[in-house]
């Protein structure tokens, strides 16, 4: 089963579903609330794609046998608590009072996956003894990020930024009654978000650089250096290390390294495994892109523009 294709039309449906949702909101919530839905809507071209929070459910069917309703409500779920955590995240990386706006919007994200939740687990079940645990792990991480080195540190609490995540995960599993399944179901998923992150901050490192939030790539250019957190690293520097170093073939085998301990897990999670192994050859891809762009700069100015060049 491919990780993403063989979802495509649920997810359709549920995006569906939450925009209806969101048009239930008071104005001017409600349009404030579809455009942001829509930043992150993989149905709509140019959106972000977090994928791992809405399609984590669905990958719950490989081992888990329940009602198909069960997998869409947890999707849809992880659709308001994705939407919830990112106004937060948008709060705290902003000025102050930039996003003040989105705070109403939030608390009704939170009701609406509260709502389902409530539907779906007694107020008994231990279900809300690991959803508090993952609040918590998602407040301790996010206030200490920036006076750690999670990635050298401890790599999981880099997962930890992302734990509300994990409430599709353990949900499914408490609903088909294999609680034993979820410390190890757990470590997978974690293990997956380190290396999503990874790759998200190939992306982000020249923003987190001025902003001086974490990044994982600039915490391992950092730690090569040799440099202590108050030494001063320039972009001129990471691109040295980059372009001229190679450093990001380093960085992919410390993601071939998490694919391989996902391999040694006891759990039959093909989709999630297959979506982890997409970030790896991805990372691998980017670190193959900068040896080609480098050789060819090598080759002459007039080879690349040769190659550069719509005319020829």
């Amino acid at each position: 089963m491919n990780w993403l294709h063989d979802h495509k039309n649920q997810l359709h449906l549920i995006f569906a579903e939450a925009k209806d949702a969101v048009r239930q909101f008071p104005s001017p919530l409600d349009q404030l609330g579809l455009t942001y839905l829509a930043k992150f809507d993989p149905t709509q071209e140019g959106s972000s794609k977090n994928y791992i929070c809405y399609l984590l459910p669905y990958w719950m069917k490989d081992i888990c046998k329940l009602p198909a309703e069960s997998f869409n409500k947890l999707s849809l779920a992880n659709i308001f608590v994705m939407l919830y955590y990112f106004i937060q995240d948008d709060i705290m990386d902003a000025n102050k009072g930039e996003h003040a706006s989105k705070l109403p919007l939030a608390n009704l994200f939170h009701v609406q996956f509260l709502s389902i939740y409530r539907e779906l687990f007694p107020s008994d079940s231990p279900f809300w003894d690991y959803y508090e645990t993952y609040i918590l792990e998602w407040s301790k991480s996010v206030t200490n990020e920036r006076q750690s080195d999670y990635f050298h540190e401890d790599k999981f609490q880099i997962a930890k930024k992302a734990s509300p995540v994990k409430n599709a995960s353990t949900g499914a599993l408490l609903l088909a009654n294999q609680d034993d399944l979820i410390p190890v179901v757990t470590n997978a998923v974690e293990q997956t978000l380190v290396t999503l992150q990874m790759l998200d901050d190939w992306s982000d490192w020249e923003e987190d650089l001025v902003d001086g939030s974490y990044n994982c790539l600039i915490a391992s250019i950092r730690k090569q250096l040799q440099l202590s957190t108050v030494d001063t690293l320039t972009p001129e520097m990471i691109k040295q290390q980059l372009y001229v170093h190679d450093f990001f073939a380093d960085y992919g085998k410390t993601a071939d390294s998490h694919h391989e301990h996902l391999l040694t897990l006891s759990v039959g999670m093909e989709q999630l495994f297959a979506f982890h192994d997409s970030l790896v050859q991805n990372i691998h891809r980017v670190a193959q892109e900068i040896k080609e762009r480098r050789a060819t700069l090598v080759s002459g100015g007039f080879y690349y523009f040769l190659s550069n060049s719509d005319r020829f």
